[in-house]
């Protein structure tokens, strides 16, 4: 998945006019005269609109997806279910123990890259060539506490050694954005063989090795979408979900993805510089060509083309605070599903406590009090301190109960769907806190302040004794 920075951004532009302006120009004795020059600053100005158009909408399309990933609740893998996105972490654990090795390093592996590239001389130029480019996988599972859960990668696209993967599908795969973080034990490595040269002298041939290995026992994230084939759940990528495997923890992997976001709002500034350069110098020609001044053709467009740049970039800014109060306001109707979910789950609890008499009363009183208290309100100002610790320290007393697997199953459940809750409320102030940052920062304060925008409320949840849930700023 790309990773688009400011930095990335303006230095892939800046390579390209400095190869347009000055590489182009040698051996070459009018290549730089003012007609020339005039010409290949056109060209740079056009590069700079082009590019800057590009990576601010393919840096779009890759946060959406990361917001995805980073929205997804972490989930233990005997919680995947077929045909629905699942995010996880665990070790990567071969099947039945079985490894393959690395044909450079030797390293037992369930995935590998070798690389061997030849140093080849052409009169005056250089460059090396890919002689030898063999990746090997085996079926691995990602094992976590509650079990384990098989990861097929056979589309993959990038696993970070920069080349091209052999089996490689291109097409045939839903996604373009899968990967999977390799460890890099080789990398561009030097080295010589020998040979047989003309009339039986020896000669040395320069190679270099790059080998990208994955091995058991390493620790990993993992994303993607979960579906069943011949009877069992493995993860897969999907059209909407590409297949990640990281040995970042996910905060890490979401983070290394918003470090350009302000390219959002930045790249108008450079649509503008390229837009300025490129009247500059077709106004050399038309100047030539009408006997016009230097301003008389391009005031007029330069004004009202920066001008609907300028404009243009207040819708930008617009649109930017309205998609994250959309992203926060997602992540808030997240906790109702997941409030939702486990006030369903406790009638079923109470059908399981029926059959216990003994304790029947007593079990019963805590579950009717904890469904009393979790009934969400739309402005979350009912929702009780949870009570399920209590309730689970009550089944501590009952062995009959603990030993109830269908009590028990439900009850993992709904420990699970406290985790989600938490986790959703967690993610909940996280989005709500870009938001209000970014309302109170020049230049969303030009559209935010006019508009009398608002900083939306934080969730936060009472602890102490007769506490009552608060939403506070």
């Amino acid at each position: 998945m790309k990773r688009i920075t400011i930095f990335s951004t303006i230095a892939i532009i800046a390579v390209i006019c400095f190869v347009i302006i000055v590489l182009s120009g040698e051996d070459c004795d009018g290549c730089f005269s003012p007609p020339v020059m005039a010409t290949k600053f056109i060209v740079c100005g056009l590069v700079i609109i082009i590019g800057s158009i590009y990576f601010k909408s393919e840096y779009l399309k890759t946060e959406s997806i990361i917001f995805d990933i980073e929205s997804e609740p972490i989930r233990e893998t005997d919680e995947a279910v077929d045909d629905v996105p699942f995010a996880g972490n665990g070790i990567i654990e071969s099947d039945d123990n079985k490894t393959i090795n690395s044909p450079y390093t030797n390293t037992p592996c369930v995935y590998f890259h070798s690389i061997k590239e030849k140093y080849v001389q052409e009169g005056k130029n250089s460059k090396w060539v890919i002689v030898e480019n063999v990746a090997l996988f085996l079926p691995f599972y990602l094992r976590d506490q509650k079990g384990r859960l098989k990861v097929d990668f056979m589309d993959i696209d990038y696993d970070f050694s920069k080349y091209n993967i052999p089996f490689y599908k291109g097409g045939a795969s839903f996604s373009k954005n899968s990967e999977i973080d390799c460890e890099a034990l080789l990398k561009k490595q030097p080295y010589y063989e020998k040979g047989q040269g003309f009339f039986g002298s020896l000669s040395s041939t320069r190679y270099r090795r790059s080998e990208f290995v994955l091995r058991p026992g390493t620790k990993v994230f993992v994303c993607g979408k979960v579906f069943k084939n011949n009877g069992e759940l493995a993860l897969h990528e999907s059209e909407q979900h590409p297949l990640i495997i990281s040995r970042k923890s996910r905060e890490q992997y979401v983070e290394e993805f918003y470090k350009g976001g302000n390219l959002v709002y930045l790249s108008h500034l450079l649509i503008a510089l390229g837009y300025t350069v490129f009247l500059f110098a077709l106004n050399y020609f038309l100047q030539n060509r009408f006997f016009w001044t230097n301003f008389d053709f391009i005031f007029i467009p330069l004004l009202v083309g920066n001008g609907v740049i300028l404009l243009s970039s207040v819708f930008s800014l617009y649109n930017r605070i309205i998609t994250l109060k959309q992203r926060a306001m997602n992540a808030l109707s997240n906790i109702e599903i997941d409030l939702k979910r486990r006030s369903d789950l406790i009638p079923n609890l109470v059908e399981v406590v029926k059959g216990y008499s003994k304790h029947e009363k007593e079990i019963q009183q805590i579950i009717v009090e904890s469904r009393a208290g979790i009934v969400f309100s739309k402005k979350l100002e009912n929702e009780a301190a949870p009570i399920i610790p209590s309730l689970v320290a009550t089944i501590e007393n009952y062995p009959e109960l603990k030993a109830s697997e269908q009590f028990r199953s439900l009850m993992e459940t709904l420990v699970d769907t406290e985790n989600r809750i938490a986790y959703s409320r967690e993610f909940y102030n996280r989005s709500v806190r870009k938001y209000n940052t970014l309302i109170s920062q020049f230049p969303f304060l030009i559209v935010s302040f006019p508009l009398n925008m608002k900083e939306m409320d934080f969730i936060s949840i009472g602890r102490g004794e007769g506490a009552t849930p608060q939403i506070v700023v």
